[in-house]
């Protein structure tokens, strides 16, 4: 009897061992607007997750949550080395850890660029700060803007933040801001509605280009990094992983462009046709 006690116990402590080892990791998503997150079921950010998923091995399975950049910087990467979890497409001056010290980071997933986008009957061709004095800027709250935040400290500019690009957007369209800066991603899958494109003009120099990555929580499992960086290898070379990003409106030919060729964080780069020359 004892020693049927005690296997019964060795194998409910098995159990738990295993339960927690498959306890999810919080996969989170700061980006609530289209091509990342389209409605409750679809968008990029969750596709990424689930992608991973079937990548990473069962101790790794990540559980996809959106939420507020504020909510995040506020609940969870303010406990540093204690954050559990994993960010999805961010980058790391967006959070704060331009040396990529303060948390863990994956490989590249790809380049991105901050667009300036102005009003197509007012247009604002991005020369550097002077061209933005005086100006009305639709930002997202909780949001880094480099150089903009500076100019709004010292009242060269007017901040007014929104939820989420796309009211940034629609306020610049409909003239109650002057401009705002999106990342090619959102305002590609943004532009595709015409009558929301025909209003906006994109300046010939984006304002910033950065490398989106995952950030990986010092406090989640070991092997988690190593993991995550083998499943983006793996996807890069996969056709259909590339064919589900050209369906958010994402184009590839571009994305491939800056990340053969990266400009600094920060640096001013023309476009052209939302193409980098």
């Amino acid at each position: 009897m004892k020693h049927t006690i005690a296997l019964l116990m060795v194998a409910s402590c098995a159990w738990a061992g295993a339960q927690e080892a498959a306890r999810p990791i919080p996969a989170y998503n700061t980006y609530l607007v289209a091509p990342y997150s389209i409605d409750a079921a679809r968008g990029l950010a969750r596709a990424l997750a689930t992608r991973l998923n079937a990548e990473l091995p069962p101790e790794y399975q990540l559980e996809y949550r959106p939420i507020p950049r504020t909510r995040l910087h506020a609940a969870e990467l303010s406990k540093d080395e204690r954050f559990e979890g994993v960010v999805l497409f961010i980058a790391p001056r967006f959070v704060g850890d331009p040396y990529m010290t303060r948390y863990l980071w994956s490989k590249p997933l790809f380049v991105d660029c901050n667009l300036l986008i102005s009003g197509r009957m007012q247009p604002i061709e991005y020369e550097g700060a002077a061209s933005l004095v005086g100006r009305r800027f639709a930002g997202v709250r909780g949001y880094r803007y480099e150089l903009i935040d500076q100019m709004a400290v010292t009242r060269r500019l007017q901040r007014e933040d929104s939820q989420d690009e796309l009211s940034g957007l629609q306020k610049v369209g409909l003239g109650r801001a002057d401009f705002t800066v999106v990342p090619y991603t959102i305002y590609a899958h943004a532009a595709a509605d015409k009558e929301l494109g025909s209003l906006l003009h994109v300046a010939s120099r984006a304002h910033q280009c950065f490398t989106r990555r995952i950030l990986i929580g010092k406090a989640t499992p070991p092997g988690l990094l190593k993991a995550i960086n083998q499943a983006i290898d793996t996807m890069a070379a996969d056709e259909h992983w590339r064919a589900l990003l050209g369906s958010y409106h994402l184009d590839l030919d571009v994305l491939a462009q800056w990340t053969a060729h990266p400009p600094a964080d920060g640096q001013v780069v023309e476009v052209r046709g939302n193409a980098v020359r």
